[in-house]
């Protein structure tokens, strides 16, 4: 397989009143075609900044992209100008936001909404045809009673159905790239099921790759086939989601994991990762994660360490793993 995404050392920071926020620092990942790449991470550790750069959404000012490139079939990303991203967002690279409650707008119909996101790349399209395509794509996601719901606001929607409203305009345009961030988000356990299956089922139709989003492995071991782990702006482990779970290097990772209840292990007390994230406007020096590391070496408060393959497929930004 080919790669469809591939992002080489992003870095992005926030200049705010209180300081730099070092949102990102040298972040790269590559998505094949067809794959579904998980993204996890404790809330505040990069991931929403990567979607939105990757889609071209992070607000200037205050945010900058300082370095890296992002290469979407054969084009850098970051050397086109809003036109030409314009023309990209939802044909070929489409978001499906984390909160459906917020996403959608209040004084229009659901219907409308999904027939704005078509018009914009197909400006012909109008009519009875274009209805009939919108309820296609209402059925598609499993709306109920879609011929009634295109006539509804939102306030008339339960929140699966603003997601799948929300999933339906991503679908919409036949995207190569969807971004899944946090989808399941404010949704109870069972909807959460359902809106989960649904992107699964209507990603091996369409064949599109997915970035999802999660801070939940139980949702990326359920939907990825792999998985970048991100702290603190950087990504300190990639690799397949069996692997990960059967052989986590980085001791970031081994605390999420170890924080987990499994019903395949005799766990009397879950792990805990003493500590808290570092504040992104005053990074530590050397390995962001060191302070809150049971593994750290003397190397790790002075140099960061940059990733390295530790097996097939396998990355680890982490100097223990390699006995440095």
């Amino acid at each position: 397989m080919s790669k469809i995404l591939s992002v080489n050392n992003l870095t992005v920071h926030f200049h705010t009143e209180a300081g730099i926020v070092r949102a990102l620092e040298d972040v790269s990942f590559s998505i094949e075609e067809g794959e579904v790449l998980g993204l996890v991470g404790e809330t505040g550790c990069g991931k929403s900044v990567t979607a939105l750069s990757v889609m071209g959404l992070v607000p200037v000012p205050p945010g900058k992209i300082l370095g890296g490139t992002i290469e979407f079939g054969g084009r850098n990303l970051l050397s086109l100008d809003s036109e030409e991203m314009r023309a990209m967002r939802g044909k070929d690279l489409a978001m499906i936001f984390q909160d459906p409650m917020s996403s959608l707008n209040p004084v229009f119909t659901a219907g409308f909404q999904v027939e704005e996101a078509i018009v914009a790349h197909e400006p012909g399209a109008s009519g009875k045809s274009l209805l009939s395509r919108v309820i296609g794509l209402f059925k598609k996601v499993n709306i109920s009673d879609p011929e009634q719901s295109v006539q509804k606001y939102p306030h008339m929607l339960s929140g699966g159905m603003k997601q799948r409203v929300m999933i339906a305009m991503g679908l919409s345009c036949g995207p190569k790239l969807i971004i899944a961030d946090e989808p399941t988000t404010a949704l109870d356990v069972s909807i959460q099921a359902q809106i989960l299956t649904l992107i699964r089922r209507l990603q091996r139709e369409g064949g599109s790759s997915v970035l999802l989003i999660s801070h939940d492995l139980g949702v990326i071991a359920a939907m990825a086939q792999r998985v970048a782990v991100m702290y603190a702006g950087s990504i300190v482990e990639c690799t397949s989601v069996g692997e990960l779970f059967e052989n986590p290097r980085h001791p970031y990772t081994k605390g999420l994991l170890g924080a987990i209840p499994r019903l395949d292990k005799d766990q009397t007390r879950l792990a805990v990762i003493p500590g808290t994230l570092p504040d992104l406007l005053n990074l530590p020096e050397g390995c962001k994660f060191r302070e809150r590391c049971p593994e750290a070496i003397p190397i790790c408060s002075s140099v960061s360490p940059r990733p390295q393959l530790i097996g097939p497929g396998h990355e680890v930004a982490c100097h223990a793993c390699f006995g440095n």
